[in-house]
């Protein structure tokens, strides 16, 4: 399944790759309006995944078991256990 991008700008599909970012990440230039934009989002977690991640955790699960069955960074666990320890 080949997917493709949609302007953001002018909902036209009419786009090609413009090579990448300072970060690596891939730009586009629309044809039609002209815009250069990174149409790929950053992942984000919904509140209620973080919950089910971090109470899977708290039942004595370890880091790596968690991030194995959700497929979600040791590290990005890290950073939510020391923010809801900080907001207690």
């Amino acid at each position: 399944m080949v997917k493709k991008e949609i302007c953001t700008s002018c909902n036209s599909n009419n786009i090609v790759m413009n090579g990448p970012t300072s970060g690596n990440r891939q730009k586009f230039h629309c044809k039609d309006c002209g815009c250069y934009r990174i149409l790929k989002t950053t992942q984000y977690y919904t509140k209620e995944r973080k919950e089910e991640i971090l109470r899977s955790y708290k039942e004595k699960s370890s880091l790596r078991g968690t991030r194995r069955v959700y497929g979600v960074a040791i590290s990005t666990v890290q950073n939510w256990l020391k923010k809801k320890s900080y907001s207690l």
